[in-house]
């Protein structure tokens, strides 16, 4: 089973035990996905309409046209999207098209950000295409995010050339070519480094002594952000406050359509002693990558009595 694993996701290619899975998925999300897709018979939303749907696509997957991938959560399994690959053209094309629907209960987390990749990755180096191509909706501004975060540029507007819900509707073309050596280099050029100077002793734990921005990178700096909830509340405990936290750098990073891994500098106060094996596990969910610098204060009070930590970011979004 071909599995490409994420952070908090993995992706695997379709298989007819899936049916179940596509069909309440599917299903409870039937008004959601109609607003962006064709008109479905009533027997698509039936499991042997989705067996039959996913027999027509392991058919395209071998005969090199199409190819379907579910969508699971790492700790679960289960399946909140779909995402495929289809009008594969071989000879001097060597192209597809990408497109993907995610869950609506699970949008806004991320999720399609590292879905994207991942597919993309496997046309590349598995299937060996030079192009992906993607058409979105111009008021999908979410959706654009993904496939711009997933290196895609924009090449124009496609007029009315969807049909859907019964009207030829524009959209947005998208595409990302596979990169050459030369492209490579390049790219490693635009990301981030993390230096340890080697006359300098080890920082102490793995963090890092020295980080250097590519040229033309944008600066974002987050102002101290504080564990409220969705609601605005404030928990007491200390735990509680550091995951919504970090909770919301991460929904302010979105908002720029950029993540976790984009951060260079944390600048971290707290009012009492922290759990550290708790902070390493919550830091590593949230970040999981390269630890940026990172300075770690304890003051005798913030702001607000109620708060208990607050947490400075800046990142690059290149």
């Amino acid at each position: 089973m071909t599995r490409l694993n994420g952070k908090n996701i993995y992706v695997k290619l379709v298989e007819e035990s899936d049916a179940q899975h596509l069909l309440a998925l599917e299903t409870r999300n039937r008004e959601f996905f109609q607003a962006f897709t064709g008109s479905r018979e009533e027997s698509f939303y039936t499991l042997s309409g989705q067996i039959d749907r996913i027999k027509e696509e392991m058919e395209l997957k071998e005969a090199d046209r199409g190819y379907l991938f579910v969508i699971c959560l790492q700790q679960s399994g289960q399946v909140i999207g779909q995402i495929f690959l289809t009008e594969v053209v071989r000879y001097n094309l060597q192209s597809c098209w990408i497109g993907y629907f995610l869950d609506q209960a699970h949008n806004g987390k991320g999720y399609m950000t590292e879905a994207v990749p991942l597919v993309v990755n496997y046309a590349f180096e598995q299937l060996n295409l030079h192009r992906v191509e993607a058409g979105v909706m111009l008021h999908n501004q979410g959706s654009m995010k993904v496939l711009l975060n997933a290196g895609f540029h924009k090449e124009g507007i496609a007029k009315k050339n969807v049909k859907i819900n019964g009207c030829w509707e524009d959209h947005q073309t998208l595409a990302i070519v596979r990169p050459e050596a030369s492209d490579n280099t390049l790219a490693e050029n635009k990301q981030v480094q993390r230096i340890n100077p080697t006359t300098l002793v080890p920082p102490m734990g793995p963090y890092t002594h020295l980080t250097v921005v590519p040229r033309d990178a944008d600066l974002l700096v987050l102002s101290g952000q504080v564990g409220t909830d969705l609601q605005g509340h404030i928990p007491s405990d200390l735990k509680q406050q550091l995951h919504n936290t970090l909770q919301n750098i991460l929904r302010v990073l979105q908002s720029q359509s950029v993540t976790a891994e984009h951060i260079f500098k944390v600048n971290i106060w707290a009012t009492e002693e922290m759990d550290w094996d708790y902070f390493d596990e919550a830091w590593e969910k949230f970040h999981g990558g390269a630890t940026p610098a990172m300075t770690f204060c304890y003051i005798p009070a913030l702001a607000v009595d109620s708060l208990k930590v607050e947490i400075e970011v800046w990142a690059a979004k290149y």
